[in-house]
């Protein structure tokens, strides 16, 4: 049975009437609440990839009450590209055999050639960090055939599949996306090496090198700046990044999602400040990925 928004998240509502007997933990929880309870009532109200990005968000930071029990319904009736969204949200949201199942779900789109939403699923899939080795020689054969924008997607579950001893040629041959003539493959390259971890120090240069050729314009900057900062181990750098992406905060919708959540995940308590501003923008991402990264930087 669905339940209404006031059930679902009662209990976060009234934390801060509960909290009440102590001043420091009332101030805290009323803060908390209003982050998640927005982010939850963007679950309920937006459609398609806002109502995913919401309960990601939620999802990132430890909300997982309830999450799975909303989209269920959806799991059976979602068409393409966005049930492959809320497979991913109920992989993350279940635990053990029902999240594998749902895994299992992505994995059929990606092992079919005439789905639709085949490269939603390479990306969901390392999005997950749940690869298959027994893929990689169907993936291997995809690359024989797809152009540079969607191969950086299958390129990135061979890396996350890799033994150390074809890790560093995989690496490389998704790093060499960043000099790509399509933005899109500059863009989606940028974003697979900076969510990477462990990047080699080549993968790092190549990071650099891009992000200071890359034209102010380009719908790929943003993705390269996340990804230098996230592997950045230098505070100046750290310092300058994070500089450059507070005007993509008010740029376009996906900008101000990875703006926010990046800013949380690199950030600091002053950075609170500049992202609370986007909790009342216009823009639906915008206040999700505000909320996200504030969310981050309280943890």
């Amino acid at each position: 049975m669905f339940l209404s928004p006031f059930k679902l998240w009662f209990p976060v509502i009234l934390a801060p009437i509960l909290f009440s007997g102590c001043c420091h933990i009332a101030r805290v929880s009323i803060e908390l609440s209003q982050l998640i309870v927005p982010l939850q009532n963007e679950m309920f109200s937006q459609t398609n990839w806002l109502r995913i990005h919401a309960a990601e968000a939620l999802l990132d930071n430890g909300q997982f009450d309830h999450i799975a029990e909303l989209f269920k319904p959806e799991a059976d009736t979602a068409l393409p590209p966005y049930r492959i969204g809320v497979w991913r949200v109920l992989a993350r949201g279940c635990g053990g055999p029902e999240r594998q199942a749902y895994v299992e779900r992505i994995r059929s789109v990606l092992r079919d050639p005439a789905a639709p939403d085949r490269i939603s699923a390479a990306e969901s899939l390392g999005k997950l960090d749940a690869v298959n080795p027994s893929d990689d020689e169907m993936i291997a054969q995809w690359l024989t055939t797809a152009d540079d924008a969607t191969a950086v997607f299958p390129r990135w579950l061979l890396c996350l599949s890799s033994s150390d001893a074809k890790r560093e040629a995989n690496e490389t041959a998704l790093a060499k996306y960043l000099s790509c003539p399509d933005a899109i493959a500059r863009l989606r390259a940028g974003f697979v090496l900076g969510r990477l971890k462990n990047i080699s120090p080549n993968s790092l240069a190549a990071l650099r090198h891009r992000l200071h050729l890359e034209p102010a314009d380009s719908i790929a900057r943003v993705y390269l700046i996340t990804a230098v900062v996230l592997h950045s181990n230098e505070t100046a750098e750290t310092e300058r990044l994070k500089k450059q992406l507070i005007p993509y905060l008010h740029g376009k919708a996906n900008e101000q999602l990875e703006a926010g959540i990046v800013l949380g995940m690199v950030g600091n308590e002053t950075d609170l400040k500049t992202l609370r501003p986007n909790l009342k923008n216009p823009e639906p991402d915008a206040r999700i990925g505000a909320a996200n990264g504030m969310l981050r930087l309280r943890k």
